[in-house]
């Protein structure tokens, strides 16, 4: 009764307890499920200084160079021989150049960039399938956004030889595990430490799509790609589904149906990376918003099973880094390609050279310069 009475009396006072009420249940109930969603990510070990200091100390380079690595996919060998063919091979084809220079980054410091290195996973979960590396300036709030060629051809300081990038996420056995170690191949070939790490499952990216409500494609004609089990059957701009986007952003064998016939179309690397980007991009703009309590639990849960996290990441950097790019959009992310040039390597191997040096790309869209 008195409740009632100071009700009647006091209507101002109560509409405020009431509404203060609410915000802090919903409050109470948003921190809970954020917390919640955290505890479920998986962490992974993550140390690149300590692994990099670990592979230097318990490397044996002669040992490395004799052929007798059982555990390589790919062959040891003569790495000056290599080096040599390279660097003939680029000067018969595009004039003088060196491969050195461009596959081993001039060395940013730390404090210039917060990076962060988010990897895509095939089925194996041992080689990458998209990396792409997103760094925030200190000194400017654009964030740049860059795409590496899983071919791209760098050094590999376990092997200490040049692999293909995505070989990284093997690990070195006892001394780096897969994230640290790509971290480290990318860091040699950027010259920016890396500082975070996120590795995405690209089955549980399939369910985060999907719990999103799809994402957008526009295409000119039907398309489609055996192999990555692509099938648009219509032309234009089409809202599909998480294991139709998975599919568009990993096909490397597209045709379009031109004037009744199927045709292959350009299915490189550079056109993957430009799909996964456009998918970020909109999976970001939706996560932006939510219509219900109900909707962000669904967000979060698919979140926490697709995503796995380095185990430096704390709940409150999780989710700053996810409050501050929330909704963010492609004309505020500065982007450029990576310059490569195709090659055999002397086992048959097909890869890409880095053709400009990292830090000379990244000049791009980022002022080096003391006032910049």
């Amino acid at each position: 009764m008195r409740v009632l009475e100071y009700v009647v009396f006091h209507p101002w006072r109560a509409a405020a307890i009431l509404v203060a009420g609410t915000l802090l249940g919903f409050v109470s109930f948003y921190a809970y499920q954020v917390n919640a969603a955290f505890a479920q990510v998986a962490a992974e070990e993550f140390d690149p200084v300590e692994a990099r200091s670990a592979i230097q100390f318990d490397f044996d380079p002669a040992k490395a160079r004799s052929g007798i690595e059982s555990d390589s996919e790919e062959p040891a060998y003569d790495l000056e021989a290599e080096m040599a063919l390279i660097d003939a091979r680029l000067a018969a084809n595009q004039g003088t150049g060196s491969f050195n220079a461009s596959a081993l980054g001039e060395p940013i410091p730390d404090g210039d960039f917060e990076s962060y290195l988010l990897v895509g996973t095939d089925a194996s979960g041992f080689l990458a399938d998209s990396i792409i590396l997103a760094l925030q300036p200190v000194d400017d709030p654009d964030p740049i956004m860059v795409s590496l060629p899983r071919d791209l051809f760098v050094w590999n300081l376990c092997k200490q030889t040049f692999t293909r990038l995505n070989s990284g996420l093997g690990g070195c056995s006892g001394v780096a595990t897969g994230p640290e170690l790509l971290a480290i191949m990318v860091e040699d070939y950027t010259g920016i430490p890396v500082d975070h790490l996120a590795r995405v499952d690209f089955d549980g990216f399939a369910h985060l799509i999907d719990v999103m409500g799809g994402v957008t494609v526009c295409i000119d004609h039907p398309t489609r790609d055996v192999k990555a089990h692509l099938d648009l059957e219509s032309s234009g701009c089409q809202v599909v589904g998480g294991t139709t986007a998975l599919a568009w952003v990993r096909s490397r064998q597209p045709e379009q149906l031109v004037d009744g016939a199927w045709q292959s179309i350009s299915g490189s690397d550079f056109t993957r990376q430009e799909h996964q980007q456009d998918v970020l991009f909109q999976l970001a703009e939706k996560a932006a918003t939510f219509s219900s309590p109900a909707s962000l639990s669904q967000r979060l849960a698919a979140v926490a099973s697709s995503v796995r996290l380095d185990s430096s990441w704390t709940l409150s950097q999780a989710v700053g880094i996810a409050w501050d790019y929330r909704g963010i959009s492609r004309d505020s992310v500065e982007r450029f390609p990576i310059s490569v040039s195709e090659y055999q390597t002397s086992y048959g191997a097909q890869v890409l050279l880095p053709a400009e040096p990292f830090k000379a790309q990244l000049s791009t869209v980022y002022d080096f310069s003391p006032s910049g």
